[in-house]
């Protein structure tokens, strides 16, 4: 099977009072425990703590379940930072899985073992501190479910998960 390759450019930063101010697209987001220096006025990222996606980043991170959870992993100079990469729907639960997989930040409850998304090769730019900005996750299968399981599995999993009740 042909690896499929993605990029994602990253932006940022948004604060966490700011962050209504993100983009209301769908997309892959950081959330990062940060310092910033108000006399250089530069933010320094020290760790990442959640990968997530949305089909409308804005409206996710705007009441977002786990923020009480990223406070807790703050120290008392700390602040929570976070950054979007766009990314299209069809995409969105690959990028997210792939990042997850590479970086296993803490505050992401479930890091898959397996990732069920094909072979996929992701490229990431811009702004992506304590981010590898090339990696590849996912086996190539060979022979015709080698070449239609990616895809198909995809749609498959998309499918599924649009029955779920929210």
């Amino acid at each position: 099977m042909a690896v499929q390759f993605l990029s994602i450019k990253f932006s940022g930063y948004w604060n966490e009072y700011n962050r209504g101010l993100m983009p209301r697209r769908s997309g892959v987001f950081c959330i990062y425990r940060a310092f910033f220096d108000d006399q250089s006025k530069t933010t320094t990222m020290r760790e990442l703590l959640y990968v997530g996606a949305a089909p409308n980043v804005n409206e996710c991170l705007v009441d977002h379940p786990q923020t009480d959870r990223w406070r807790a992993c703050l120290g008392p100079t700390d602040s929570l930072s976070f950054s979007f990469g766009s990314v299209a729907l069809p995409d969105l639960v690959a990028c997210e899985q792939a990042l997850v997989m590479q970086h296993r930040p803490r505050c992401n409850a479930e890091v898959p073992s397996v990732y069920p998304f094909g072979h996929v090769a992701l490229k990431l730019t811009h702004r992506t501190p304590l981010l590898h900005t090339r990696f590849t996750v996912g086996s190539p299968v060979s022979g015709v479910i080698g070449r239609l399981g990616g895809p198909l599995l995809r749609r498959g999993l998309d499918f599924l998960r649009s029955l779920q009740p929210s």
